[in-house]
């Protein structure tokens, strides 16, 4: 921790995060945030760019990149294993600056995931219950604010209920998707042939079967909260194990039963899934699995990116008042922040009902951020000597192919319209160019002043330090 961090940490509590997670809870945060209500509209995607019933095969080849992610991350958390990592080790690599701006943008993701699951799961409320637009985007408040509540009470209570919810949602999914394979449907056409519609649409689906996997990576900002370092290496390559065995039973189920004209553009296809399965039965099991997706991503979005959020704060590169603690060790202000911003998101998204292209756009965001963690860890084999507790098995080689691939995939994401897919859309590549450019003006014109403050600070407190030493002793 520099000099400016330690003294705007003592500026502000004299706690400090607690270590308190296990490998049960940091796959549950791992799992559970990137498998959200968005992953049902995402393997709808992954379908509709895969020829014929080729969908599971886009999905293995998701999960094998999820596990060149794992590795690499979990070098580079070993070796910065801080709520900070991601930008120190972006740091190390490619500069100060831009490791901020990078950081800056790649955290949208996590509120792009938590905005789009707002709607969804809102949604899929609307459908069942037959309530108007503003009654059910109530319920999806009341979601925020129950999640809020949660992370405020600290990481223990946060943990418990994310494995809780997580382990919950997975096995739900899988059962009914199982179910749903018992019943007479549709003969599958082509499941191999992934590339059937082009190389480019190929591609393509493979970026989306990435996205099913987004954000799982985040778990290493509890890094500090880890009882052991080992616990994060560990739920890095369970967790992705977990989405894919729920994401390929649903994609299999779903292309069983629900022909993919009526599966595609839908809101909420899981409930399609449900009814074809199990009828009203169905419905309600599926609808009681989204509302519980609405607990694991709003949770779990809310406990590691207000981690990221006391970090940089900590490091003086966000308002210091983002790095107060709670009397249980929870950045609380992060967490209020972020539900805010989370909510208001969620409203342009019911608003617009462009969820789609939220898909698209997080799928970009991560792969381009999956190819950069692996340009870093490729440089840093060369240049730094830190000590490495997890070495990834032929890193330089494993981190260029995933440096050249991750970045061929957001380009194809980015150009994509998930919406149309005969077409090419350039709207994801500018929104995720957008997000940058804000996050540049930001750490250019904003991090200067916010350091020249803290400078001021600690100029102040040696001043009037010196001042007490110079003060002469009064006789006994």
């Amino acid at each position: 921790m520099s000099e400016d961090s330690a003294a705007v940490v003592a500026d502000h509590h004299p706690h400090h995060l607690r270590r308190s997670v296990g490998t049960v809870t940091a796959t549950a945060t791992s799992a559970g945030l990137a498998f959200a209500a968005i992953n049902f509209i995402g393997v709808v995607s992954v379908a509709t760019f895969a020829a014929g019933s080729s969908a599971w095969l886009a999905i293995l080849i998701g999960g094998l990149l999820a596990f060149v992610v794992s590795g690499v991350f979990s070098e580079l958390n070993g070796m910065w294993p801080t709520a900070a990592g991601v930008r120190l080790y972006i740091s190390s690599a490619f500069g100060v600056r831009a490791a901020l701006i990078i950081t800056l943008t790649y955290m949208t993701t996590v509120i792009l995931v938590i905005a789009a699951d707002a709607f969804l799961i809102g949604a899929a409320i609307q459908h069942v219950l037959d309530e108007p637009p503003a009654l059910a985007y109530v319920w999806i408040l009341a979601l925020l604010v129950i999640a809020t509540a949660l992370n405020l009470r600290g990481i223990t209570m946060a943990g418990r209920v994310q494995s809780v919810v997580t382990y919950t949602v997975l096995a739900g999914t899988v059962l009914l998707s199982v179910v749903a394979l018992t019943k007479p449907g549709i003969v599958p056409e082509t499941p191999f042939a992934l590339f059937g519609n082009g190389v480019m649409s190929g591609f393509q689906a493979i970026a989306f079967a990435l996205f099913l996997f987004a954000a799982f990576e985040w778990v290493t900002t509890t890094a500090e909260e880890a009882r052991k370092p080992s616990v994060i290496t560990r739920a890095l390559f369970i967790g992705p194990v977990l989405i894919w065995l729920a994401a390929t039973a649903f994609a299999l189920g779903l292309d069983h039963l629900v022909p993919k004209d009526v599966a595609h553009g839908s809101a909420y296809p899981q409930l399609l899934l449900g009814q074809a399965a199990l009828g009203r039965v169905g419905v309600i099991w599926m609808l009681g699995v989204t509302v519980l997706t609405a607990i694991n991503t709003f949770n779990g979005g809310f406990l590691v990116a207000s981690r990221f959020v006391y970090a940089a704060a900590r490091e003086g590169n966000l308002p210091r008042s983002f790095a107060k603690l709670n009397m249980r060790a929870v950045p609380w202000l992060a967490v209020v922040v972020l539900a805010a911003v989370s909510a208001v998101v969620g409203a342009v998204v019911f608003a617009t009902g462009r969820w789609l292209l939220l898909v698209a756009v997080g799928a970009a965001l991560e792969a381009s951020v999956f190819a950069i963690a692996s340009a870093a860890l490729l440089k840093l084999r060369r240049t730094s000597d830190r000590h490495r507790p997890f070495r990834l098995w032929a890193g330089p080689a494993v981190a260029g192919f995933g440096a050249v691939l991750f970045a061929g995939l957001a380009l194809a994401s980015g150009f994509s319209d998930p919406e149309i897919p005969t077409q090419f859309s350039a709207a994801p590549a500018l929104i995720v160019l957008g997000l940058g450019a804000v996050s540049t003006v930001y750490v250019l014109l904003v991090v200067p002043r916010l350091h020249r403050a803290a400078a001021a600070r600690r100029a102040a407190a040696r001043a009037s330090g010196e001042r007490v030493r110079r003060r002469p002793q009064r006789p006994a």
